[in-house]
């Protein structure tokens, strides 16, 4: 059952259809969301009535940045408010819409992109191994580019060798998704379950931890996938190993680079991608088209106009 926080005051009933209708679409509304919406309610439950729920001056202060704050922080807390604001005028409620993009989080994080020689450099070091684990975590993170966490909760009956597919259950924000992966991997994976996993049960761990009543956390998956990568020498411009999430980045920079090549409508199909990676909205996964090779500049700055124009551009 979708998770509902239960909301006080005077515009209890708008919050409540507000998160009603956004799940009703299909979106998460995580609880993060919803607690924004709460701090909202209690904000304007303590100012006078006005005509306007929330007029230029009430958005303008709840959106400011607050002491020791994170850009992000003050982003999603932005977003949220512009969100709710567009639906009470949607249903007829008046209300001040704060600028799309007003608030931005900014970053100057480059993540470590790995290439196909690399990552195979990699997963033959993993092979080396006594542990058979390693590799078959490494094949996964590569062909699907689902996070570590994903791979670590997955159980035998996840995977799907007829449909060649996996399941990730109650992901980040709780989302649940099917994905599907290549034959190649699937031969890999029905070979390792048969093989190395602890029993062909549905509900055993794929990767069970020393208890097997747990699987390996991510943490201990990160550790040992780092000596990996410091005996490959795959390394960062500061010479310390990749991090595991950088092999996501690769897998979602190189799958947009293939919808390019292939001729496909890129800003059609990043939803897709989207959905695949399991991002809460499309701008997580536009993040990745800064990455891809400038030759690409011209179809980039046409996506995300476009982009800015159905979605609204600001994040939400």
């Amino acid at each position: 059952m979708k998770r509902m926080i239960e909301f006080e005051g005077s515009y209890a009933d708008l919050l409540r259809d507000y998160v009603a209708f956004r799940q009703g679409l299909g979106f998460v509304m995580p609880e993060s969301s919803q607690r924004i919406l709460l701090h909202m309610a209690k904000y304007l439950y303590a100012l006078p009535l006005i005509p306007e729920v929330i007029d230029r001056e009430r958005a303008e202060e709840f959106s400011a940045k607050r002491q020791q704050e994170s850009d992000r922080t003050r982003q999603n807390r932005h977003v949220v408010l512009r969100q709710f604001c567009l639906y009470l005028n949607r249903i007829g409620v008046k209300a001040y819409i704060p600028a799309a993009g007003f608030v931005k989080a900014r970053t100057d994080f480059v993540p470590r992109i790995v290439s196909e020689s690399e990552m195979a450099c990699i997963i033959a070091v993993a092979k080396d191994s006594t542990l058979r684990w390693p590799a078959m975590i490494l094949k996964i993170l590569w062909c699907t580019g689902i996070r570590v966490s994903e791979v670590a909760a997955l159980r035998v009956g996840d995977f799907n060798e007829v449909n060649c597919s996996l399941y990730i259950a109650h992901a980040k924000n709780d989302r649940s998704r099917i994905i599907p992966i290549h034959q190649s991997l699937a031969s890999d994976l029905s070979d390792y379950v048969k093989l190395h996993a602890t029993s062909i049960q549905p509900c055993d761990w794929l990767f069970p931890g020393k208890n097997p009543n747990a699987h390996h956390n991510k943490v201990a998956i990160g550790n040992r996938l780092r000596e990996i990568y410091r005996k490959a020498g795959i390394h960062t411009k500061t010479g310390d190993p990749i991090r595991t999430h950088d092999i996501r980045h690769s897998f979602a920079i190189k799958a947009l680079e293939n919808m390019v090549d292939s001729g496909l409508d890129i800003y059609v199909t990043l939803p897709l991608l989207s959905a695949y990676m399991g991002h809460a909205n499309i701008y997580d996964t536009e993040y990745y088209l800064r990455f891809l090779p400038s030759a690409y500049q011209n179809l980039i700055d046409c996506e995300q106009e476009i982009s800015r124009a159905v979605f609204g551009g600001d994040g939400a």
